[in-house]
C-alpha cells in the first residue's frame, strides 16, 4: 500500500510540475522530471541482471517496480491518474513497458496496437534495426497484439484502463544478447553500447509520438533527455579534475635543455642524436593510477555524461603512463595510443604541401622577440577581460621552454622565441583567441572538464587555432609547410628513424631550414618519440571538412572538446545542461574574418588558405 503522505506528494507534484522522485514502498521508484506525455516502465524479473534498471534510469520519466505489481495495485492506479491528467492536457500519453526476453532470445519484439501511431512504430523499428545490424543474428519484430507486457506477468495496465486514461500502450522485449546465462557472464561493454544507443532510439520514437499524437510543444528529440545532473557526476568531475591538476602534461614532456641540445647537435655536424632533459615528475604514476580507477564512473546514469567521463579517465591513464615512460622507447608507443599515427591520407597531403608550397622569404623580415610578444598578448587578454573580468590568464616568459605554450589558461613564451612581424596577429589569436579563450569559456560551464578538456580535445583545438591564423590573414606558406613537416617527422618517429635521420630528411628532401628542421624534429622526439604534432594539420583538415559540410564554427568555442563530442555537447546544450559560449573570438566579429570564412565554406583547398 502507498501511504497518504506519498499520495499527497504525488498529487502536489502533478499540480506544480516540480520534479517528482518518490519511493513507492520498499522497492519501487517513480521519477517524473517534467510533465511529459510519456512514461517508461520496468518490472524487475528474477533472472534479470542487476544493471538492467540502468536502461530505464537514463530517461526523465520512468517507473521501476516489482514483478508482482499489476493493474489492481496502488502504483498502477496512481500511474493511471497521472496519465489521465496529462492526456487531458496534451491529448494522449505514451506508456512503454520494457522487459528482458528469455535466455537465448535474439529478437527485439515491439508490441503495439494495430494501425496506431505508425510514425512512432517506424522510428522505433528503424532505430532497433540500425543497432541490430552491428551484431550477428540480432533481429527486430513488430507484433500487433493486445498483450504488451511480459507473458508470465499480469497486465500492469489493462487495455480498458488505457482507453479510459487516454494511454497509448506499447511493450518492448529486449533480447539478453549482453548476457551468457550458461556461465552467468555479463558483457559490460556490449551493455554500455546498447544503453547509449537505446536512449537515442527511445527518444526519437517518443518524439514522433509527441509530435504527431499530442499538443505538447517540443522542437528536438534530445529535449526529452534529463535536464538534471545527479550528484555522482559532480563528484566524478571533481575527482578527475583534482587528478589532472596534479601534473601539467605538456610541460612535463617538454625538454628543458632544447637550446643547449641544439648547440651540441650543430657542434657535432648534425651527426649525433641529442640528449634531452626533463622536469622532475611531481607525481607517483602508479599511485595516481590507483586513485584514477577508484573513481566510480559506472554509477553515472546519464549515458552521454557516462561516455564523456569514461573516455576522459582513459585519456588520463594514457598520459600518466607516458609520464612514467618518459625517455624510453615505450613512450612513443603510448603516444600513438593517445594521438594516433599519421595515416596515409594525412601523410600524402603533407608531402604534397611541402612540394607545392614555397617558403616565405625572410631575409628582410622584421622580427619581434619574446618580451614584445608577451606584451602584445597581455593587451589582447585585457580586451577579453572587459567582457569577462574573472579571466585571470597570465603571460610568462620562461628560459626552459621553446616557442609558445598554453597550459590551464596560462600562456608561456620561451625567452629565445622570435616571430616575424607579419605573423604576430596570427599567433595572438592562435594562443589567446583560441587556447586561452576556450579554457575560460570552459571554466564558465558547470563541468570542470570543459576547461581541462574532454578526451582528444587537442585535435579540434589545434584545428581551431590554425584556422584562426587563416581568418586573420596570417597563415603563410612557411607556417603550412611547418605543419606538413611535423607530419613527416611524426611518420619518421613511428617508423623507427633516428633524430639525425629525420633531421636530414627534412633538410635534404623537403628543403627545411636548419633551425626549423631542428625544432620540428626536437618536438617529434621529445619524451622518447611523440606524435602529438600531427594533430595540427589533421585537425585543420577535419575542421575544414566539418565547415564545408555545413557545420557551425562559433559553438566549437564552448570549451575544450573533441570532434566526436560536437553532437554530444549539442545534446547537452539542448537539454540546458551546457550554456552558450560567453566569449567569442574577437576576430570573428570582423567583416574580414567572416568573408574569409565564407570563402572557406564554399570550397577552398588547403594550399589556397595561404595568405
Amino acid at each position: 500500500m502507498i501511504d497518504a503522505k506519498t499520495k499527497e506528494a504525488f498529487t502536489e507534484a502533478l499540480k506544480s510540475g516540480n520534479v517528482l522522485q518518490l519511493s513507492l514502498g520498499d522497492k519501487s521508484l517513480i521519477r517524473i522530471e517534467r510533465r511529459l506525455p510519456f512514461l517508461l516502465i520496468y518490472r524487475r524479473q528474477p533472472h534479470d541482471y542487476y544493471r538492467i534498471p540502468d536502461l530505464v534510469k537514463t530517461e526523465s520519466s520512468y517507473l521501476i517496480t516489482e514483478s508482482n505489481v499489476d493493474f489492481n495495485s496502488d502504483i498502477a492506479l496512481m500511474v493511471k491518474e497521472l496519465a489521465r491528467e496529462l492526456a487531458e492536457e496534451y491529448g494522449s500519453v505514451m506508456v512503454l513497458e520494457v522487459w528482458v526476453g528469455s535466455p537465448g532470445s535474439r529478437s527485439f519484439v515491439l508490441k503495439t496496437a494495430k494501425g496506431k501511431a505508425p510514425n512512432t512504430v517506424k522510428a522505433f523499428q528503424k532505430g532497433l534495426e540500425d543497432f541490430s545490424s552491428t551484431y550477428a543474428n540480432l533481429m527486430v519484430e513488430v507484433v500487433e497484439d493486445t498483450i504488451r507486457h511480459p507473458i508470465q506477468l499480469e497486465d500492469f495496465l489493462t487495455l480498458k484502463q488505457c482507453q479510459e486514461a487516454g494511454i497509448y500502450l506499447m511493450g518492448l522485449e529486449i533480447p539478453p544478447f549482453f548476457q551468457n546465462h550458461e556461465n552467468n557472464e555479463f558483457f559490460y561493454l556490449v551493455f554500455e553500447e546498447f544503453r547509449l544507443s537505446f536512449s537515442n532510439i527511445l527518444r526519437k520514437a517518443v518524439y514522433e509520438f509527441i509530435r504527431v499524437q499530442t499538443s505538447f510543444d517540443i522542437q528536438n528529440y534530445q529535449r526529452l533527455g534529463s535536464t538534471e545532473v545527479d550528484e555522482t557526476v559532480w563528484e566524478v568531475d571533481r575527482q578527475l579534475s583534482e587528478i589532472e591538476a596534479k601534473y601539467q602534461f605538456l610541460l612535463l614532456i617538454s625538454p628543458i635543455n632544447t637550446m643547449q641540445a641544439k648547440e651540441e647537435f650543430v657542434a657535432d655536424n648534425h651527426q649525433k642524436n641529442p640528449k634531452f632533459l626533463y622536469r622532475n615528475l611531481p607525481i607517483d604514476p602508479d599511485r595516481l593510477k590507483e586513485e584514477l580507477f577508484g573513481i566510480d564512473i559506472r554509477s553515472i546514469e546519464d549515458p552521454t555524461l557516462s561516455f564523456l567521463y569514461t573516455e576522459k579517465r582513459e585519456e588520463l591513464e594514457k598520459q600518466i603512463t607516458m609520464l612514467k615512460e618518459r625517455g624510453t622507447k615505450n613512450f612513443m608507443y603510448s603516444s600513438i595510443r593517445l594521438y594516433s599515427s599519421p595515416g596515409v591520407k594525412l601523410y600524402e597531403t603533407a608531402k604534397d604541401l611541402l612540394k607545392t608550397l614555397s617558403p616565405d622569404h625572410l631575409e628582410e623580415v622584421e622580427w619581434v622577440d619574446a618580451y614584445d610578444m608577451a606584451k602584445i598578448c597581455r593587451e589582447e587578454i585585457e580586451r577579453y577581460k572587459k567582457t569577462y573580468p574573472e579571466l585571470d590568464s597570465k603571460v610568462e616568459v620562461k628560459n626552459d621552454i621553446v616557442g609558445m605554450l598554453v597550459s590551464r589558461g596560462q600562456l608561456y613564451i620561451g625567452s629565445s622565441f622570435k616571430v616575424p612581424k607579419q605573423r604576430i596577429k596570427a599567433l595572438v589569436h592562435h594562443e589567446v583567441g583560441t587556447h586561452v579563450l576556450t579554457f575560460y569559456n570552459g571554466k564558465m560551464q558547470p563541468f570542470g572538464q570543459m576547461s581541462n578538456g574532454f578526451a582528444d580535445y587537442d585535435e579540434l583545438q589545434e584545428g581551431l587555432a590554425v584556422l584562426a591564423e587563416y581568418l586573420v590573414g596570417g597563415l603563410t606558406g612557411t607556417r603550412l609547410r611547418t605543419l606538413a613537416a611535423r607530419v613527416i617527422a611524426g611518420r619518421a618517429v613511428t617508423e623507427g628513424m633516428t633524430f639525425e635521420e629525420t633531421y636530414h630528411v627534412l633538410t635534404e628532401e623537403y628543403d627545411a631550414l636548419p633551425e626549423q628542421a631542428f625544432q620540428i624534429t626536437a618536438r617529434a622526439y621529445q619524451g622518447g618519440g611523440c606524435t602529438k604534432d600531427i594533430i595540427y594539420l589533421r585537425g585543420l583538415m577535419k575542421l575544414i571538412e566539418f565547415l564545408q559540410n555545413g557545420g557551425e564554427l562559433e559553438p566549437l568555442y564552448v570549451g575544450k572538446i573533441g570532434f566526436k563530442h560536437i553532437p554530444l555537447i549539442q545534446e547537452l546544450r539542448i537539454r540546458d545542461i551546457i550554456k552558450p559560449s560567453p566569449l567569442a573570438p574577437s576576430y570573428l566579429k570582423t567583416d574580414f574574418a567572416q568573408e574569409r570564412l565564407k570563402k572557406l565554406k564554399e570550397g577552398l583547398t588547403l594550399p589556397e588558405l595561404v595568405n
